[in-house]
């Protein structure tokens, strides 16, 4: 069962700027005004930077 410190876990900034930048880099790269290699290296940096980096609090 799920409990709210997982859900207020879940729904924190980083994860909210990491999945809102995600769906932007999609549009553009569907309507094309990015292309691979673009796409790749700023998806990739977004989530290395948000989901490697460590909270102060643990």
């Amino acid at each position: 069962m799920i409990n709210m410190k997982e859900i207020k876990k879940l729904i924190d900034l980083k994860s909210i700027v990491t999945l809102m930048l995600t769906i932007t880099m999609c549009y553009a790269f569907l309507k094309k005004y990015i292309d691979n290699d673009q796409f790749i290296m700023i998806t990739t940096m977004v989530f290395t930077f948000y989901f490697t980096k460590k909270n102060k609090e643990t």
